[in-house]
């Protein structure tokens, strides 16, 4: 019977030696009283051997139900030494000192808060204690520190609140190990350039590869701070700026057909289909839908192929600068950092002699980004450098957000991205005793 109410109770990673033990209901609440066995301890001062002086009970909330609270009541022993007339009470099992949350209650908290999908108030009611409760542990317990700086950093940023000073956060995070390195409050340079300027010399020269999007700040910062790496920029930024551009010249053409009417369908065929199959433009024509689209306005099915085809014959220039924008896009996928030089200036010149604006602009950015351009294509352990383990982080990070409708403490929101996302960060001054 015994062992039934502890395997019920959870406690059994406590090895208890049980002297007396009984449970009870009362208005939805379940109380457990127990009495240990008299390890007969020594007095901690003079060794001496002490006698019982009185028995106190001791009430520990111990959450093991989603449905009901428990608590423990727990007839703890106060002895008395004659010797040295010293006065203690026994060893809690359940408890730290001063403690009214059991040890297995604080550990499974701090096991849930690894789930980035809850939130404080989810596991508040789930081990019916307050929210304050599980914060207070949190705190209490959990203080990420910075990780050493590995080979390969990706730098990002996410939004983090309009209340805050500084409404965005940066991110570095190791490419390899897909670990949080640290979350720095504001990704203004003034800022970074003091936080950065406290790691040691010795560790940031360490630093070989440092991926970014198209932030000049951290370009700036990591020439000076890493002085041994080289910078590449995130491949997914620079293609980016590269349908906007498209982008804007398929509306440039769109608009010549516009009856001004909010009627799609009763606005020219040009602009009809322009419209329609905007995606045409921006996504991979291997990816888009195979089969054949009804299109309403010529009440008539078309295959991507045949639908391609009537895009390009309404302007040549939208045609040249598609099949453009396309050669980029292959040689975005296909360089190799060796031998790329030649490939990326014949574009450069295209983009930058083209007869459209947006593509002169996009041009001068590549010309901005060249060498980092280049970088991007350097391959780690097989992999291309690029951002994309960092904005993994950053999809998750915003779930941690966006569930707790935003965080005051900023202390706080680190200390739970990187508990969350990294896994491994230690809980201080561990609350279980085994």
């Amino acid at each position: 019977m015994n062992n039934d109410i502890i395997k019920l109770l959870n406690l059994e990673q406590f090895n208890l030696k049980i002297e007396k033990i009984d449970t009870t209901k009362r208005n939805n609440v379940l109380y457990c009283y127990i009495t240990l066995e008299n390890q007969k301890e020594k007095c901690p001062l003079c060794n001496s051997i002490p006698i019982i002086k009185e028995y106190i009970n001791k009430k520990i909330k111990h959450s093991i139900s989603n449905n009901n609270p428990c608590f423990i009541i727990y007839k703890a022993r106060r002895f008395y030494c004659k010797t040295c007339k010293h006065t203690y009470y026994e060893n809690n099992p359940f408890a730290l000192k001063n403690d009214k949350l059991s040890t297995y209650t604080i550990y499974a908290v701090l096991n849930d808060l690894k789930d980035h999908t809850v939130t404080f108030k989810n596991i508040a009611e789930k081990y019916n204690i307050s929210k304050n409760s599980v914060i207070n542990i949190f705190d209490n317990y959990i203080d990420a520190k910075r990780r050493l700086l590995p080979e390969v950093i990706c730098i990002d940023e996410f939004y983090t609140s309009r209340k805050r000073q500084y409404k965005y956060a940066c991110v570095f995070l190791d490419f390899i190990s897909k670990k949080i390195i640290y979350i720095y409050p504001s990704r203004r340079k003034d800022r970074l350039t003091s936080e950065l300027s406290f790691i040691p010399k010795k560790e940031r020269l360490n630093v070989k590869y440092v991926i970014i999007d198209m932030w000049d700040t951290y370009r700036d910062l990591s020439s000076i701070y890493f002085p041994n790496c080289k910078i590449a920029v995130d491949s997914f930024h620079v293609i980016r700026h590269l349908n906007e551009a498209i982008d804007s010249i398929r509306i440039k053409t769109m608009k010549k057909y516009d009856k001004r009417t909010n009627k799609l369908v009763q606005n020219d065929i040009y602009y009809y289909m322009l419209k329609k199959f905007h995606f045409f433009f921006t996504m991979n024509f291997e990816k888009i839908f195979n089969g054949q689209t009804y299109i309403q306005k010529m009440k008539t099915k078309w295959t991507k192929h045949e639908i391609r085809k009537y895009l390009f014959s309404i302007d040549e220039d939208l045609k040249n600068a598609y099949f453009l924008k396309e050669r980029y896009r292959e040689f975005n996928l296909t360089a190799d950092y060796e031998t790329c030089d030649e490939e990326l200036e014949l574009l450069i010149d295209e983009f930058l002699n083209s007869k459209h604006e947006e593509f002169r602009t996009f041009g001068k950015l590549l010309i901005h980004w060249k060498v980092e351009i280049k970088n991007s294509f350097i391959r780690c352990q097989g992999k291309r450098l690029s951002n994309g383990p960092i904005e993994g982080a950053n999809s998750r990070i915003k779930t941690i957000l966006k569930s707790a409708n935003g965080y005051t403490n900023f202390n706080r929101l680190r200390n739970r991205i990187m508990y969350s996302l990294n896994k491994d960060i230690p809980i201080k001054g561990n609350p279980i005793r085994k």
